[in-house]
């Protein structure tokens, strides 16, 4: 799968993926292939789903990271922003 820049972009890729993953499913289930081939091609599509998953797994583990340094970034300048306006208005807490 190609990275996607824009958020949107890639919610249509993964949407893209899973219609795509669908249809196999639905030619599988009305084929009249041998139970061993059938079992194959479903383990086959378990397979990418299990990926799709992982990858999404994978960045919204990214995003709570960033989230979680942004959050200790904004502590720190509000901590600093205390500590000017104290000293400009000559408080102290």
């Amino acid at each position: 799968m190609t990275q996607a820049n824009d958020p949107n972009d890639f919610n249509r890729e993964i949407n893209r993926r899973f219609r795509d993953l669908s249809w196999r499913v639905e030619r599988l289930e009305s084929s009249q292939m041998p139970a061993r081939s059938l079992d194959q091609a479903f383990n086959q599509i378990y397979d990418e789903m299990d990926a799709l998953e992982d990858k999404i797994d994978g960045l919204r583990d990214e995003m709570r990271e960033r989230f979680d340094e942004l959050d200790q970034k904004f502590d720190i300048l509000n901590k600093k922003f205390e500590v000017v306006m104290n000293y400009i208005t000559g408080s102290e807490k």
